[in-house]
């Protein structure tokens, strides 16, 4: 439940409390108990009672725009981390793999609300931090028209990189919501945290780590993308793995992990404590009337 949520109920719990604590012990036979606060000379006796209401029109209001307080704490991360090595430039996806990954990852960034923060990695020989987890969708787009390839495949190292962008978020806003999604089309070449060892990591964190394996999968250990050991870190992480071998396929996983992942990090999307609180206060509104003197 929102911080300011809490404080808000806690406000009206004060308020309801100094109302009814003020109520007559002894009320005179045939009257009904009066608070202190709203006998007839008080001049609350017929302000008091609206300003639960109006509280609880405010709440039904943040229940249906989807307000939230803290987004700047608690907006969700997604970082891609995608691979740019040389194999990259094959042409088995159409136009070829970097470009169909490219704009597949546009793609996944209509998927997600304004609010999400992304961030992108890149790996091939090494893994670098591209952009750190930013709301500019503009920053990410064009680092993603800037992808240079080279040699190698440090899958592990590239994992590592993200979850250490997304453990720099959390410094700040602990209870941040996270999640990874992987892009390789080949094997693991030599990084300096396995892939195995960068998946567990990234469980401990609560940071599921969806992979997609791009180009034809490798068979009978020959060249081509090892979908065991992407399917491996999914799995490991709570994350989930597809396979595309054409560009269609590739936006249509990006599109489908970008709609899941805003469902399910969106964790101030939930309109149920607003509409609570609106029902509680109507309610409360509603006991002070009856206990209004006239």
């Amino acid at each position: 439940m929102p911080p300011a949520l809490v404080i808000a109920l806690i406000v009206v719990a004060l308020i309801a409390v100094a109302y009814f604590a003020g109520l007559r012990p002894a009320p005179v036979r045939g009257r009904r108990p009066a608070p202190v606060i709203l006998r007839r000379r008080s001049k609350w006796r017929k302000v008091l009672p609206i300003i639960p209401l109006l509280a609880a029109v405010a709440c039904l209001v943040f229940a249906f725009t989807g307000f939230g307080f803290n987004v700047a704490e608690t907006s969700p991360v997604i970082v891609l981390v995608m691979d740019v090595s040389d194999s990259m430039h094959a042409t088995d996806v159409d136009p070829n793999r970097l470009e169909a990954s490219q704009a597949a990852a546009e793609a996944f960034l209509d998927e997600l609300p304004p609010r999400f923060q992304v961030g992108l990695v890149t790996f091939a020989g090494e893994a670098k931090i591209v952009v750190d987890p930013t709301r500019v969708r503009e920053d990410v787009e064009e680092a993603l028209e800037r992808f240079t390839t080279s040699k190698g495949t440090v899958i592990g190292d590239g994992l590592t990189v993200a979850l250490d962008a997304i453990e720099d978020v959390r410094d700040d806003a602990p209870d941040t919501p996270a999640a990874a999604l992987l892009l390789s089309d080949g094997r693991d070449t030599g990084s300096t945290v396995s892939p195995d060892g960068a998946a567990a990591r990234a469980a401990s964190m609560e940071v599921p780590v969806s992979t997609v394996v791009i180009g034809v999968e490798a068979v009978g250990g020959g060249p081509g993308a090892n979908r065991d050991a992407l399917e491996a870190i999914a799995e490991a992480s709570g994350g989930e793995t597809s396979t595309a071998e054409t560009a269609d396929e590739l936006t249509r996983s990006f599109e489908s992990i970008g709609s899941r992942l805003s469902v399910e990090l969106d964790v101030e999307s939930s309109t149920t404590p607003w509409v609570i609180a609106a029902i509680a206060l109507t309610i409360l509104a509603g006991l002070m009337l009856v206990y209004t003197p006239r």
